[in-house]
Parts: structure tokens; C-alpha cells; sequence
């Protein structure tokens, strides 16, 4: 499972440019950066901070996350 998804209840460091801050955090690995993104809309959604998603050839820094997942924030947000 290459992509691995960093999040916490506290909000990330504002330099997350080197691993450092991320280890001290257990990762949430999934197979595809579809699925990390769909899981950190859900951390999202609870009330925690995402931190990072990072796997082959990607490194999303939490702002990205969370511009990524708006639509999937806004489908859970819809009322029926």
C-alpha cells in the first residue's frame, strides 16, 4: 500500500517540507491516492486536520487535501 495519509486532532506544523514532523505520526496506508484523499474528506468531515498524503509521485500538503476533497465535503453536505 504505497500512499500513506498523515492526520491529527492539532493542526500541522506550518513547515512540513521535511518528513520530520510527519513520523511521529502513524500513517494510514491505502492503495490508491483516490482512496487517501476519500479518507481524509472523512478525517475531515470528523473534525480533525489532515497533515499530509504523500506515495509515488505525490506529496499533498494539507491546504491541497483540502481543496481536493471540497467536492467530496460538499457531496456529504448536500441535503436530501
Amino acid at each position: 500500500m504505497p500512499y500513506a495519509l498523515y492526520y491529527a486532532t492539532t493542526p500541522p506544523p506550518a513547515d512540513l517540507t521535511t518528513h520530520e514532523a510527519a513520523t511521529r505520526l502513524v500513517p494510514v496506508h491505502f492503495t490508491t491516492v483516490k482512496d487517501a484523499i476519500h479518507a481524509a474528506a472523512l478525517v475531515l468531515r470528523g473534525g480533525q486536520h489532515v497533515w499530509l498524503i504523500e506515495g509515488p509521485g505525490v506529496r499533498y500538503a494539507s491546504k491541497e487535501i483540502e481543496e481536493r476533497c471540497r467536492p467530496l465535503l460538499e457531496l456529504f453536505s448536500r441535503k436530501l
